[in-house]
């Protein structure tokens, strides 16, 4: 077996953790398309309600303490872009 056959204890800890967040992220996907199909007005009212809520929480002092305010400015920021990306991708896959 060669260095490049190998994965370091390192790099493996990394690996499943992205692993993780891939089954994560699929099994919420699975959910999210199936509201969408169910009722789609209500999940986007729902998703709305929720990008309203993160950006006034990661504006504020109280979540994600251990970050500076620059760096809650950009995770409120990925997380808007990520809950808005889903609507679109959901109404993009014919899901809505």
């Amino acid at each position: 077996m060669s260095d490049n056959d190998a994965v370091s204890p390192e790099r493996a800890v990394m690996i499943r953790l992205r692993a993780r967040l891939a089954v994560v992220e699929r099994a919420a996907w699975f959910g999210f398309q199936h509201a969408m199909r169910t009722q789609p007005a209500e999940t986007e009212a729902y998703i709305a309600s929720e990008r309203a809520r993160c950006a006034e929480g990661f504006a504020g002092p109280n979540w994600s303490k251990d970050l500076t305010p620059a760096e809650r400015a950009m995770l409120g920021a990925e997380v808007d872009s990520g809950l808005a990306q889903l609507v679109a991708d959901a109404k993009e896959d014919g899901t809505a």
